[in-house]
């Protein structure tokens, strides 16, 4: 019985030891077997996609579409550890027997491998405007890649990063082109443009991953959540917020014909000042001209 007990005792150390040791070496062996494998993938995709002029037409296209990939911002971005087929799952030979040839199909694909990953992120992605299809083409509003972008993913802290929050307005710009030549026009934007950082852009009104119509009841910009959006920023939360239209055309009627007449009066105001200056100073001009002209003057 006690050489029984002996060597159980020492079964359950040398089990002990092997678990301390797989787990100091085990995971960082596994992440540096891992990276190798990235490396030598990417490598091999690299040779052709870090060529520019590299195209393709989708079915249906006339005009080539890029399939040059920037070598450098791909291996800086937030995924330049992670192998090319982590994302093209259907890519595994050469040539490219399994590619897909149809654009909304292509895109589709590599935004579910998005899912896949990112999948805190998705019930809530799904609920939102940006997640549901278009009730008219049956396309799916905005994928990951239209605000993310694709080989240049980056964290929003750093300046390139498409979601970085002095370039969002011009991400969301890229779709909602009449919106941000409206929202151009804010005082919000001016600030956020010129490199503020405590103004709002689109995300700090609307949200992200979760952005709603105005209409329901959840979205941040309803009637009924818009003074407490504008409070995050504003110290006085009034109802009044609410009713206000934040993006408007500058024309002489509807909602911009306050801020168009205002424009067009200190336009006009601004000419006539400066105008005004310019007339006194070539009438003291012209005086001077004349008394340098007469013999007394010296």
């Amino acid at each position: 019985m006690g050489n029984k007990k002996g060597r159980s005792a020492i079964c359950i150390a040398l089990s002990a030891v092997l678990a301390i040791i797989l787990l100091a070496f085990g995971p960082a062996a596994f992440a540096e077997d891992l990276l190798e494998k990235s490396e030598r993938i990417n490598d091999g995709c690299l040779r052709c996609h870090a060529a520019q002029g590299l195209n393709t037409k989708f079915e249906g296209e006339t005009k080539p579409t890029s399939l040059y990939v920037d070598q450098e911002k791909y291996l800086a971005s937030m995924h330049g550890t992670m192998p090319c087929t982590y994302c093209h799952t259907n890519i595994s030979d050469y040539p490219h027997t399994n590619a897909l040839t149809e654009r909304k199909a292509f895109v589709a694909q590599v935004n579910s491998e998005c899912r896949r990953c990112h999948q805190d992120i998705t019930p809530i992605y799904n609920n939102s405007v940006h997640g549901q299809k278009n009730a008219k083409t049956g396309v799916q509003n905005a994928y990951c890649s239209d605000c993310h972008g694709i080989h240049n993913i980056y964290k929003k802290e750093v300046a390139e990063a498409t979601i970085n929050h002095n370039n969002v307005p011009h991400t969301c710009g890229n779709c909602h082109e009449e919106i941000f030549e409206q929202y151009d026009i804010d005082f919000h934007a001016k600030s956020v443009l010129l490199g503020g950082k405590d103004a709002a852009s689109c995300v700090s009104c609307h949200g992200s991953h979760e952005i709603l119509g105005p209409n329901e009841a959840a979205s941040m910009v309803s009637p009924e959540n818009t003074p407490k959006t504008c409070a995050k920023c504003h110290l006085f939360p009034l109802e009044n917020f609410a009713k206000g239209d934040m993006h408007y055309k500058l024309a002489p009627t509807g909602d911009g014909a306050v801020s168009y007449w205002t424009l067009i009066l200190f336009t006009w105001l601004l000419i006539g000042c400066i105008g005004f200056v310019l007339v006194c100073i070539l009438i003291e001009l012209r005086r001077k001209w004349i008394n340098a002209g007469r013999p007394d003057s010296h």
